[in-house]
């Protein structure tokens, strides 16, 4: 090979070694230019008022400062050099991740279809004037909390929960939804669900008078509404009572015993009347009869006691009771009821009394509404 032709082969090489970057930096930025951003979605596990959280990284083009600038010279490894350069700053700077919200709907374990089946048996409940046999005189709201409380420790529907042991279910469902923060955030979440549900079930739903099916007049569902706010309130006003007196619980706890002392005793006396029975029916010898009759007696005797210091309790507990706001509104047996599901339901919280006192404010928040929707 010649001298002349060495220098024209290089020049060649040179050329083609800068087209090759040339298209090279041509797919690259290209490549940036058409880049999708990535979408990476995160689910957290909140509570009610929470949010699902879907994160956008969207890299940053390079700064026009980092480009190369047209008419730049140099060698096919500077060039090459300057692409890699390229590519690595814009898959480096990443903008930050900007939260995109949104708004939970409805719970995993409180599920709309409690919020539905609630509104149902609430408005079923409700017979106006002349539509049933209880309701002959006046309107009744036939519910109250030893009816809700049973149907869904029972049926728990609307309820989710692992596992087959019901009992065991009820409870996770309860130490689940029984924090303040809880309460709240499940109030907040399906307020208006309920509500709505209720507003078009009671616009609905039919009674028959005198053998006719109607729907409601306004004048009945506005009874209905009132019903409804004047159960809440003194259902508030029990669990206030529970959660504001500081012997409450410890005077709950012992009314509950007396009532499985009476039965205690009721049993005891029981047996001891069949073996007095026995012993006259066997012609037992009157020594046997007699000790067999004393001992009934004194059974009989210490049942009798038990009734009425059970009695006693239940008086000063009613009476304690009876000292809050709209209590009145409630016969003593429905309260003592209430009464009895604080004390159960305290025995697995930690702030007992903060949980019974949002309660409250939710069911008063809630008499107000109903109030509210005679006048819509």
């Amino acid at each position: 090979m010649s001298d002349k032709e060495a220098p024209k082969k290089n020049t060649t090489n040179l050329k083609r070694a800068l087209w090759v970057a040339l298209v090279i930096l041509a797919i690259v930025l290209t490549g940036l230019w058409t880049f999708e951003p990535e979408i990476v979605e995160t689910e957290e596990q909140v509570v009610p008022t929470g949010e699902v959280t879907t994160q956008v990284r969207i890299p940053l083009r390079t700064a026009a400062g980092s480009q190369p600038s047209e008419g730049t010279s140099g060698t096919l490894s500077e060039a090459l050099s300057g692409v890699l350069s390229t590519t690595t700053s814009s898959t480096t700077n990443v903008e930050p991740v900007i939260p995109e919200h949104k708004k939970v709907t409805e719970d995993t374990v409180i599920l709309p279809s409690f919020i539905t089946d609630l509104s149902h048996l609430l408005v079923n409940s409700y017979h106006p004037k002349g539509s049933h046999p209880a309701a002959k005189k006046e309107s009744k709201l036939l519910l109250d909390a030893k009816v809700i409380n049973v149907h869904y420790g029972i049926e728990m529907t609307g309820l989710s929960w692992s596992g087959d042991d019901l009992a065991i279910g009820r409870r996770s469902v309860m130490r689940y939804a029984l924090r303040p923060t809880m309460i709240n955030a499940l109030y907040a979440l399906y307020k208006q669900r309920l509500v709505d549900a209720i507003n078009t079930e009671i616009s609905t739903v039919e009674r028959s008078f005198n053998g006719i099916e109607r729907t409601l007049t306004p004048e009945e569902r506005k009874t209905f509404y009132a019903l409804t706010a004047k159960q809440l309130r003194s259902t508030a006003g029990v669990i206030k009572s529970c959660a504001k007196v500081n012997s409450s619980l410890s005077d709950i706890s012992t009314w509950l015993q007396s009532e499985r002392d009476v039965l205690a005793a009721n049993q005891r006396f029981q047996s001891a009347l069949h073996d007095y029975q026995v012993s006259t029916d066997m012609d037992a010898t009157q020594s046997v009869t007699d000790a067999a009759e004393n001992k009934m007696k004194a059974k009989g005797a210490d049942y009798e006691k038990a009734i009425r210091d059970r009695e006693a309790y239940k008086v000063a507990l009613t009476k304690m009771i009876r000292k809050y706001k709209w209590t009145k509104d409630q016969d003593d047996e429905t309260n003592l009821y209430i009464a009895s599901w604080v004390f159960r339901r305290s025995k697995d919280l930690s702030n007992p009394k903060e949980v019974m006192m949002t309660i409250q404010d939710r069911l008063l928040d809630l008499a107000n509404t109903m109030d509210a929707q005679d006048s819509l």
